[in-house]
C-alpha cells in the first residue's frame, strides 16, 4: 500500500510568506489545508476562515480542521500582525493585539490539535521574524515582543512535547517589503544584508520544508535572513 499522504495546515495561508509556504508544501506532497481570515488561499487548497486573535479562534480553526482530518503531519503558524509604533503611541490594545495573534494564537493552536500531532509524530514551525526574535528593532517594541515570546513558546514547547512532536522556527529577514518603505529605506536596508540582497518567500517556504523533513532537528531557529541579524541593527 502506498503511505498515506501527508497533511499540513497553514495558518494565514491567503497572503505574503504563509501562501508561499502553502504552495511550496502542496508542490513537494503535502495535502494542505490554509487557514484565513481577510485573503482567500489558492482555490487548489482547502480553505478554513478563521479569527485566530479572539481567545477562542484556534479551537474555532481545531474544531474545523478534525471534521475532515484525523491526521496532522505539519503545523505551520504563520499568521500575523506587523505593525510599527513608536513607544509614544504604543498602547495596551496594540501590544495586546500583538501578543494574541502573534504569540498567544499559535500557543493554543498547538494545544488544540496536539493529539493528532502526537499521532502521526509530526512537527510544528512557527514563523518568527529577525526583528524582535533576534534583533531588536527601534519602533517594533510590541511587535518584538510578540516574536520574542514564541521564540520562547518554540523552545518551551520543542523541550516539553518530545519526543513525540518537533517544534522549530524560522526568523525570515527581508523577503517582502512593506508598501510603505520607500526605495531610500529599502536601498538602505538591503546594504546591511551581508549577501548583498533581499531574498524571497520561497527562501522561507524552503527553510520550513527543511525544518519538516529533518527528524533529528527540534528546538531550532533558523535565520532566513542572508545574514543580516549578524549586524544586530535594523
Amino acid at each position: 500500500m502506498a503511505p498515506a499522504r501527508r497533511v499540513a495546515l497553514v495558518t494565514g495561508a491567503g497572503t505574503r510568506v504563509g501562501r508561499a509556504v502553502a504552495l511550496d508544501l502542496a508542490r513537494n506532497g503535502f495535502r494542505v489545508v490554509a487557514h484565513f481570515r481577510t485573503h482567500r488561499p489558492p482555490r487548489s487548497m482547502l480553505g478554513i476562515r478563521a479569527d485566530l486573535s479572539t481567545p477562542d479562534g484556534p479551537t474555532v480553526l481545531a474544531r474545523a480542521f478534525r471534521r475532515r482530518f484525523d491526521r496532522l503531519d505539519l503545523l505551520v503558524n504563520s499568521a500575523a500582525l506587523f505593525e510599527r509604533r513608536p513607544l509614544e503611541d504604543t498602547d495596551a490594545a496594540l501590544f495586546d493585539a500583538q501578543l494574541a495573534l502573534n504569540a498567544r494564537a499559535p500557543l493554543l493552536l498547538t494545544r488544540a490539535l496536539l493529539s493528532l500531532l502526537r499521532r502521526s509524530r509530526g512537527s510544528v514551525v512557527n514563523v518568527l521574524d529577525v526583528g524582535g526574535a533576534l534583533v531588536p528593532w527601534p519602533g517594533y517594541s510590541a511587535y518584538g515582543a510578540s516574536k520574542a515570546a514564541l521564540r520562547a513558546i518554540t523552545e518551551a514547547l520543542a523541550v516539553e512535547l518530545a519526543p513525540e512532536v518537533r517544534v522549530n522556527a524560522v526568523a525570515p529577514g527581508t523577503v517582502l517589503w512593506p508598501e510603505s518603505y520607500t526605495a531610500k529605506v529599502r536601498r538602505r536596508l538591503a546594504s546591511r544584508i551581508p549577501l548583498r540582497r533581499v531574498g524571497s518567500p520561497d527562501d522561507v517556504a524552503r527553510a520550513v520544508r527543511f525544518l519538516a523533513d529533518s527528524p533529528f532537528v527540534t528546538g531550532a531557529v533558523v535565520p532566513v535572513d542572508g545574514g543580516r541579524h549578524l549586524s544586530r541593527r535594523e
